[in-house]
């Protein structure tokens, strides 16, 4: 009896080790047995292999982040080598290269994956685990395969190319090149070469992005006799217009451009586009006053030149690497407002020689924005004052009661664009008077009265509002 007993005891421990030595996990009461390459990475030397790994917490889409997991893992695997013929390899040897390119050839990669398999899963009640694998060799035929299509694809974009430039269509024509650049973009790190026959000469990327490069080169500017003037302060502003062409002098239509400026006190909208006859129109927004030459840099916008164009996009981040986008200077003049008073002072009919009104406004307008000018061929806006006096219906009551002559100084305030001609505002100051013992001195007096100062800067303050904006 002692003899089965101890076996029994002696069974009961086997047992224990042996679970020990096996790792095990209960899910809905049942173990399972967690697989060897998840703690354990397989290698295999026919194999890429991918795991993925993702925790059930974070959603109901815990499958799908781990085999994109897996996936990226797979595509780590595939070393990048960069070829000595490569546009990367340049780039690198010239020290800048950007490890940003080995992340972009990657992550096409994990987007252009075929042919790979789903060895096995795992799941716990935290985390599910995904294993897959891809035949080299397969991937390898695979991708040369894609990669002869993606070089026929990129010289028929070319080849269209130059049709274009034959046809003068200057941004089709580029818009081809680019997306041929782009179509390109995941295999930058190796050997790519062209048939010259098909592709009129092109030869290699390094010859495609020098003929994109040449090409924005060729954008000039119109010559202008006069720079674009603009002012301060002002509610709308019409648009600053600019040629731009080709050296072979043809308009350059329909291209758009960014637009910057490093001066703070002008506000411009940053993105424009030429029309038809290859004129530019900058947006003004708002101007301080500055008096001197502003200069505004505009750059081809390749970015927006593509549009929605997924090939294009795709390198446009890749390619500017390698080209510089020229930038082209033009510039406008910011003037103070000049305005020209026409003032006609008068004590009933008879000229004051006093310039009393006059000077009020001249000091009221001559700042920083705006200046008075002595011609009035040279201003934008004219002020015509004129200032009478005349006697007040009361003046007869007082001058029976009090022997005293009441006069009245009425002014008309004029606003005109010099330019166009219109009338912008019209006033009149009124309740100035002037007392003394006879008129024509009452109506002095009026012109020396404190609140002539007080009245008219009134009035001028809601005429100056027509000129300027603050």
């Amino acid at each position: 009896m002692k003899k089965i007993v101890y076996i029994f005891l002696l069974f009961g421990v086997l047992v224990g080790c042996k679970s020990k030595k096996e790792t095990t996990v209960a899910t809905a009461g049942v173990e399972v047995k967690v697989p060897l390459w998840v703690s354990s990475r397989p290698n295999n030397g026919f194999k890429y292999v991918g795991i993925g790994v993702s925790d059930k917490g974070k959603g109901s889409n815990y499958q799908i982040d781990a085999k994109k997991n897996a996936l990226y893992d797979l595509s780590s695997e595939i070393k990048v080598n960069i070829s000595s013929n490569s546009v990367l390899y340049t780039v690198q040897n010239n020290n800048n290269f950007n490890e940003n390119f080995n992340s972009l050839i990657n992550l096409t990669n994990t987007d252009n994956i075929e042919g790979y398999q789903l060895v096995d899963s795992y799941e716990n009640e935290k985390q599910y685990w995904v294993y897959y694998q891809l035949d080299k060799q397969e991937y390898a035929n695979q991708k040369a395969q894609k990669k002869q299509q993606i070089i026929s694809k990129a010289s028929n974009l070319i080849n269209l190319s130059f049709n274009d430039e034959k046809n003068k269509d200057f941004s089709s024509c580029l818009k081809k090149r680019i997306q041929a650049f782009g179509v390109l973009t995941p295999y930058l790190s190796e050997e790519i070469s062209f048939d010259a026959g098909q592709t009129n000469g092109i030869k290699t990327v390094f010859d495609l992005t020098s003929i994109i490069q040449q090409q924005l080169q060729s954008i000039a500017l119109v010559q202008q006799k006069d720079l674009p003037i603009l002012k301060p302060y002002q509610l709308t502003y019409a648009p600053l217009v600019y040629g731009l062409e080709l050296k072979t002098k043809i308009p350059l239509q329909n291209f758009p451009f960014i637009v910057t400026s490093d001066e703070e006190k002008i506000k411009i909208n940053e993105k424009t586009t030429t029309n038809n006859n290859g004129e530019l129109q900058l947006k003004v927004n708002y101007v301080e006053p500055i008096n001197q030459t502003a200069a505004f840099a505009l750059s081809p916008d390749i970015s927006s030149l593509m549009g929605s164009d997924s090939l294009g996009r795709a390198g446009i981040t890749v390619l500017k690497q390698f080209i510089q986008t020229p930038s082209l200077k033009v510039q406008a003049r910011v003037n103070n407002i000049n305005i020209f008073i026409t003032s006609s002072e008068k004590n009933f009919g008879k000229p004051t020689n006093l310039n009393l009104v006059e000077s009020i406004i001249s000091k009221k307008f001559n700042g920083q924005e705006v200046q008075v000018v002595s011609k009035a061929t040279d201003a934008d806006y004219i002020i015509e004052s004129v200032a009478e006096t005349q006697e007040d219906i009361s003046s007869d009551i007082l001058e029976s009661n009090y022997k005293i002559k009441l006069a009245a100084l009425i002014i008309s305030l004029q606003l005109k664009n010099n330019v166009t001609q219109e009338v912008i505002f019209k006033t009149q100051v009124s309740d100035v008077y002037g007392y003394a013992n006879n008129i024509e001195k009452a109506g002095m007096n009026a012109y020396t009265n404190p609140k002539l100062n007080t009245r008219l800067s009134e009035a001028l303050f809601f005429l100056k509002r027509k000129i300027l904006v603050y």
